[in-house]
């Protein structure tokens, strides 16, 4: 996930150049379905619809301008860990929803602070750019307000989407600090990365207390239903690359892979496929052979043959996405967009949106141990099924 330095903006936490249009509208779109998924699964249940303000209130501008620091104490207090318990009836305040003209969910994004140890080190690396939209789309959106007494949602400018870039207990110290966190009640928080080596949890390291968490690779062993939202995993490839629209029906190949770097047992099984079925299967793998300035993020090969990311995706009826160290793939990304029909191979995995998605109108589920079985079952779904699918 990517740095960049801080710009600003009069509402809201701008702290980069605004990005493509394109970019925008995939975190203003991910960010409108966190909040569909919150109440598809159960913020709402438990709305107190009776409580209203007729009255206005004037937005003051937000500036981050002259961003103060925030040195933590080692002794700082921390969280108490991801309380697995949680639901919206234990854990979410719903009083604290219902302050707004037609009962509208409010966020409210706390200004933007450098933490630092007691020795002055940085809690923290600048704010990712993928952060920064995620917030920009929030401060533009109708949701935003910068009244926190009338908030129902907080969402913390401490970013921590990818856990590779984060000092776990420090970043939990500076979650603590914030003014409302209250043990984390009503604090959403957003982590693409979650994990690290050599273990990989499927959630957020940081301990986070009763935060809702909208997370990229929850397995069902962390995700708790109806409370927490699970969200694709962004890839870069995605929101710089446009493809240009394909109809449903069959293409060249039936089976691809373009996943780099994967395990070798799953290498194996899919190699051993190839091998089978011939020029109908396509395994594609990192290219080693790439002249100087060509970028590897888009391309792929198989032997010597180079073809162009994510452009090759569209050339499949069906497209692999297996589990990696994380469950959650950024390729489940880009194969949606090519419109070619995935398949997921995680166990456990916990899809995007899948309390308000119904995957399988658009996706084939193989356990990890059928994965020997795969062309005979992608053989006996319909052709019909297929491009419905392809529609999707």
């Amino acid at each position: 996930i990517m740095t960049a330095s801080a710009k600003y903006n009069s509402r809201g936490p701008a702290l980069i150049p605004r990005m493509k249009t394109k970019h925008r509208i995939y975190y203003i779109t991910l960010f409108s379905i966190v909040l569909l998924g919150l109440i598809a699964t159960g913020m709402f249940q438990f709305w107190p619809h009776s409580i209203e303000s007729s009255s206005d209130w004037t937005v003051e501008k937000r500036s981050v301008h002259d961003v103060p620091v925030v040195k933590l104490p080692a002794d700082s207090p921390i969280p108490e860990r991801g309380d697995l318990s949680c639901r919206m009836h234990t854990c979410f305040d719903v009083y604290r929803c219902g302050f707004n003209p037609k009962n509208k969910i409010k966020v409210y994004i706390y200004s933007l602070k450098k933490y630092v140890d007691e020795y002055g080190m940085p809690v923290s690396n600048t704010i990712s750019r993928e952060y920064n939209e995620l917030l920009t789309a929030i401060s533009d959106s109708e949701f935003y307000t910068d009244d926190v007494t009338r908030a129902c949602l907080f969402v913390p400018s401490i970013d921590v989407l990818n856990q590779n870039t984060l000092r776990i207990k420090e970043t939990a110290q500076a979650l603590a600090q914030l003014s409302r966190w209250d043990r984390g009640t009503n604090h959403l928080l957003f982590n693409m990365l979650p994990g690290g080596p050599p273990d990989y949890n499927t959630a957020l390291d940081v301990p986070r207390d009763r935060a809702l968490l909208a997370g990229g690779g929850f397995s069902t062993w962390t995700y708790r239903q109806g409370y927490d939202v699970s969200i694709p995993v962004y890839s870069p490839v995605s929101g710089e690359v446009d493809l240009p629209e394909r109809g449903p029906g069959p293409r060249r190949y039936f089976i691809l892979s373009s996943q780099m770097a994967l395990h070798p047992e799953y290498q194996a099984e899919l190699e051993a496929l190839q091998a089978e079925n011939g020029e109908s299967v396509l395994i594609l793998d990192k290219c080693t052979n790439l002249s100087d300035g060509v970028p590897a993020l888009r391309k792929r090969c198989h032997k010597n043959q180079v073809f162009d990311y994510p452009q090759v995706l569209q050339e499949s009826t069906f497209c692999v996405v297996v589990r990696g160290a994380r469950l959650g793939q950024a390729v489940l990304s880009d194969v949606l967009q090519a419109g070619c029909v995935p398949v997921i191979i995680a166990d456990s995995y916990i899809l995007p949106f899948s309390e308000v998605l119904d995957w399988k109108r658009a996706s084939v589920i193989i356990p990890e141990e059928k994965m020997p079985e795969m062309y005979s079952i992608l053989q006996s779904v319909p052709q019909r099924q297929i491009e419905e699918m392809q529609r999707q």
